[in-house]
């Protein structure tokens, strides 16, 4: 094992972690990645961890909903209209998935999924030279409406089914948590088991870590093609005409998987999810506890002295442009939901945008491909990306070690649609 060499593609989150878990393990590790790393997906997220996100995206109810938002140029999601087969293909599987069968299997699945993935970021956090502001101080998700009452307590009650504690809670009770905020609000649930951390600190972290530990970073370096003979990948082919040999390959590009395996004959179904934030620097107000506001799909997190607040689903088909309209109908989502906080915007306000990687039935892939028995695959995750990154890494090093996984691996197969 320890002369064992793997290639990883894609240092995101899952790509970092997969690399801290196979180094422990004795991979000699090299880490490709088309940027310097200093910016992506996993470092500008809400940098929430969500036991209390066990509801797949693919649910009943989501399309109608959908649908409603496209009319809305401020709304949270948006799929920009376009004749696309990959496009057509992955909304086929998801309304196929979206019905309640599907969600039943789901929930037990990934509540396991983000606890384990809790655990080891905890794990990760006690260990020299880790200082990313992991805190378990919880997920409150505060709602405005009599309808959004009903959905949230109709989760606590699935919650509590788990085993969760899930906490449905008055004014009275939110003001406890949140003493300092002026909320306008009908309540608010509360899931005390949630945590989360700062993914700048996280990221840089990790990556300073690796590097002291011997894996080797290659950035700036785009993988374009692969050269396989039978069922194997022999070869990467960067943009820099490189032929990279290997011998294991892990592919955890994110939003850029499906186009990247399809190079190599392999079929993923996955659309970018891209998203949008902006980090206030030392504000002189802000909530203590992470929080979602319910109706808009907003989320507010504190991360060491700063405030982080993002939001909106859109597939775009990766594009670069940013939607002004959708920025600011995050930001201005905020005061309605806290009174006392308002959040400045203009022209020189610096935003943040990244593609989460998005499966139609709302699950991660993680796991070995079919088609070339030296492939390893870890994407899809949508926008639990970096809660999930720790597990994720965890689960493919057991794979590629040959070790029984931590959970049965089944539900997050590549070739299952």
């Amino acid at each position: 094992m320890k002369s064992d060499t793997i290639h990883i593609v894609g240092a995101g989150i899952v790509g970092l972690c997969a690399a801290w878990y196979l180094k422990k393990a004795g991979f000699r590790v090299t880490l490709i990645d088309a940027n310097d790393n200093t910016e992506g997906t996993s470092f500008g997220n809400a940098g929430m961890i969500v036991p209390s996100h066990f509801v797949p995206m693919a649910a009943p109810g989501v399309i109608s909903k959908g649908l409603k938002w496209m009319l809305n140029s401020k709304s949270p999601f948006y799929i920009k209209p376009r004749l696309n087969l990959d496009l057509v293909q992955w909304l086929w599987h998801f309304f196929q998935s979206a019905n309640a069968q599907h969600v039943a299997r789901s929930i037990p699945v990934l509540y396991e999924l983000n606890e384990k993935s809790k655990a080891l970021y905890r794990e990760m956090a006690s260990e020299a030279g880790f200082a990313f502001g992991f805190q378990e101080k919880g997920l409150l998700m505060l709602y405005q409406t009599q309808k959004q009452a009903e959905e949230e307590e109709k989760l606590a009650e699935k919650a509590h089914k788990l085993g969760a504690t899930a906490e449905i809670l008055d004014a009275n009770g939110l003001k406890k948590l949140e003493p300092e905020m002026d909320l306008e609000v009908l309540g608010g649930l509360y899931f005390p088991g949630d945590a989360h951390l700062y993914p700048n600190q996280l990221m840089v972290q990790l990556k300073a870590q690796l590097k002291q530990s011997g894996v080797t970073f290659l950035p700036n370096t785009a993988v374009v093609d692969f050269k396989c003979k039978a069922s194997k990948i022999e070869a990467l082919v960067t943009d820099k005409n490189e032929v990279l040999s290997v011998k294991k390959v892990l592919l955890t590009t994110g939003s850029w998987s499906g186009p990247l395996l399809k190079k190599a004959g392999v079929k993923l179904h996955v659309q970018d999810g891209k998203g949008y934030s902006i980090t206030l620097k030392n504000p002189v107000l802000r909530p203590r506890i992470p929080t979602l506001l319910s109706e808009a799909k907003v989320a507010v997190t504190p991360m060491g002295q700063d405030l982080r607040i993002g939001g909106t689903l859109e597939i775009s088909g990766l594009s670069k442009k940013i939607d002004q309209q959708r920025v600011r109908g995050i930001l201005e989502s905020v005061p309605k939901y806290y009174k006392n906080l308002t959040v400045p915007f203009d022209q020189e306000t610096p935003i943040w945008q990244g593609y989460r990687p998005c499966a139609p039935d709302g699950m991660p892939y993680i796991g070995p491909s079919q088609s070339f028995s030296n492939l390893f695959v870890g994407t899809g995750h949508g926008m639990t990306g970096l809660s999930l990154g720790a597990i994720t890494g965890k689960l493919l090093c057991e794979i590629i070690t040959n070790e029984k996984p931590l959970i049965p691996m089944k539900p997050f197969r590549l070739e299952r649609f």
